[in-house]
């Protein structure tokens, strides 16, 4: 499971971001709040992870669940996250991926302006 530090740079390593300085302007927090998540001594709210999962173009869900287990004070509610974590890593579909479950496949058709263009995309599942 990801960490606020490894949310953190991979932020910094999207944007080409110098600095924890330029990190925090980014995600419009402080830069002492950057300095508690290096430090582990907090880890994103809501709001903070929702722009790092917009900026890293992941499910929201992936970064409050990692958050929330670092913020769980006992194991059973670090457990329950975790699970929800795992469970919003593993639901990720893209557009042009195919589903596969009890051995029935959902794969999406090209759409119609796609198939204006004369462009359609090809999925194999095995």
């Amino acid at each position: 499971m990801k960490t606020t530090v490894e949310y953190l740079d991979a932020v910094k390593s999207r944007l080409n971001l110098p600095s924890d300085y330029a990190a925090a302007k980014a995600l419009n927090v402080t830069r002492a709040a950057v300095s508690k998540y290096r430090l582990g001594h907090a880890s994103f709210d809501d709001t903070t992870s929702l722009r790092v999962a917009e900026i890293l173009e992941i499910q929201p869900f992936e970064v409050i669940a990692a958050a929330n287990v670092e913020r769980a004070r006992d194991e059973e509610t670090r457990s329950l996250w975790e699970s929800a974590w795992g469970k919003a890593v593993g639901a990720t579909v893209g557009q042009n991926s195919a589903v596969c479950a009890g051995g029935s496949s959902v794969v999406p058709t090209p759409s119609k302006s796609a198939k204006k263009r004369g462009k359609s995309a090809s999925i194999y599942v095995m």
